[in-house]
């Protein structure tokens, strides 16, 4: 049920309650009126018609009074009028005491309600006369018929004027209602839910002064602030994505600098080839077989050149995040091709242990190549010499971290081990920290683990870090599997 109806049903009970209460009061008080008017004529009519006969029969005798009694009982169609005796044996029908009547002073009236001889009630009113032989008393008795008409038809008017006065206010409290209430709110209701859609526009404007006409300047004021505000978070957000892909950026050409001088190495045996070989021919030392041998060798390791080249300026080029369907343990491949270079400068060896997939997923492959780049060159600069890296991706049912949320499903895990020195317990809640690093000066910014954090909360995933100290640890990057 609306507010406008609310009010209107609410108003309706409460006014036909107040009516109701009057008119009740009202029957009452006419009935009472009624009653005490027709005890009023009673009593003006016995006295003065007791006072008339009393003259009559002292002047004229008993005949002449009868015939009086019978003259004023045409005269009163409503009152039936007559003589009753007090004296002994001749004492009948009264309807009160005839001890008390007897001593009733002169001029007074004594009034009863009483059942007639048909047991229908009438209103008895006696007036004693002053004659003493024989003593008697003038009845007047009333059926009561009239005034239970009367109370009946002030009853049924008393109703229909509650009725009808209880459904015009009604009928006037629902329009006053909806044109005052109903409308205004009606019309803050749509402007919230426009709000709720982002729908900032269009304000509310009520032709009223009253406290809706407050409450629509107020929402509209709110929805001028949430403009700004949407303004101002959609600008911080982008500054903030720009920002993030700068300290990306950042790490990935500091991780190039790292494989530099791998690359280095790792183009120097083709370099050597391709200039001993090309000088065998310029000098006319070489047959015009072994020419088109060496010929051969040079566009081959060209090609390897071209290679190792293009993959780390791919990884060092900036662009934005980019999502699709991609293959989890190719891209940890990918960057383990990438890393070998500086893993064998370092004597250590790499090792991808997959366990046959599928590892496919919505992912960013840039993203996540250099979020394992960051985790496997730790791996690297903690295991000593002649140790392995190994990196494993497996298919599991994990719950997310506490302060992350959300139930456990099925999640894609690469799990990147060394058997270093191990990270020290009390370091380990901040790993993850921007700028965080137990490596000498020179030797790390402290952007690695944290960018990498941050890749893996961009995918829905996190990463986690077990440690034991003197024992090595194993880094987890998890991604949600997509249906």
């Amino acid at each position: 049920m609306r507010l406008v109806q609310k009010l209107s049903v609410a108003f309706m009970i409460g006014t036909s309650a107040i009516l109701a209460v009057n008119g009740l009061l009202r029957v009452r008080r006419e009935v009472a009126l009624f009653q005490a008017d027709r005890v009023r004529d009673h009593d003006l009519i016995g006295r003065a018609l007791a006072a008339s006969v009393d003259a009559v029969w002292r002047s004229q005798g008993e005949t002449q009074a009868m015939r009086l009694i019978d003259a004023a009982n045409v005269g009163e169609a409503k009152i039936h009028i007559r003589w009753v005796s007090l004296a002994g044996s001749r004492v009948g029908g009264l309807h009160v005491d005839a001890t008390e009547l007897a001593h009733l002073p002169p001029d007074t009236t004594m009034t009863r309600i009483a059942a007639d001889d048909r047991g229908e009630d009438e209103r008895f009113t006696y007036a004693p006369l002053r004659t003493d032989d024989p003593a008697g008393a003038l009845e007047l008795s009333e059926r009561l018929d009239a005034e239970r008409a009367y109370a009946h038809r002030t009853i049924v008017d008393t109703v229909w004027t509650t009725l009808a006065l209880a459904l015009v206010t009604t009928f006037l409290s629902y329009l006053l209602g909806s044109w005052l209430v109903g409308r205004p709110v009606r019309a803050l209701v749509e402007k919230a839910r426009r709000m709720a859609r982002r729908d900032f526009g269009g304000p509310v404007t009520l032709a009223s002064r009253d406290e809706l006409a407050e409450l629509a300047t107020e929402m509209n004021a709110t929805s001028d602030a949430l403009v700004e505000a949407d303004a101002r978070v959609a600008g911080e957000t982008a500054a903030r994505i720009a920002a993030l892909e700068q300290l990306r950026h950042a790490d990935r050409l500091t991780t190039v600098g790292k494989l530099a001088s791998g690359v280095a190495h790792e183009l120097g045996t083709p370099i050597n080839v391709v200039v001993a070989r090309a000088e065998m021919i310029a000098t006319g030392e070489a047959t015009p077989d072994e020419a088109r041998d060496y010929a051969s060798i040079i566009v081959e390791s060209g090609r390897k050149m071209t290679r190792i080249i293009r993959q780390l300026l791919e990884f060092a080029r900036r662009r934005g995040p980019r999502k699709e369907r991609g293959d989890v343990a190719a891209v940890a491949a990918h960057a383990l091709d990438l890393l070998r270079p500086l893993a064998e400068r370092q004597r250590v060896s790499l090792r991808l242990n997959d366990a046959g997939g599928p590892y496919s997923t919505s992912l960013d492959a840039g993203q996540i190549e250099q979020a394992l780049t960051n985790l496997v060159v730790n791996a690297v600069q903690a295991t000593p010499d002649g140790g392995e890296v190994a990196v494993c991706v497996t298919r599991e049912r994990a719950g997310p971290p506490s302060d992350r949320g959300g139930s456990e499903g099925e999640w894609i895990a690469v799990r990147i081990s060394d058997r270093g020195e191990g990270i020290a317990p009390e370091h380990l809640p901040h790993v993850f920290e921007p700028f965080f690093t137990t490596k000498d000066i020179g030797s790390g910014t402290g952007l690695g683990l944290s960018v990498a954090y941050g890749i893996a909360s961009d995918h829905g995933g996190w990463i986690d870090v077990v440690s034991e100290p003197g024992r090595g640890c194993t880094f987890a990057l998890f991604l949600a599997v997509d249906p």
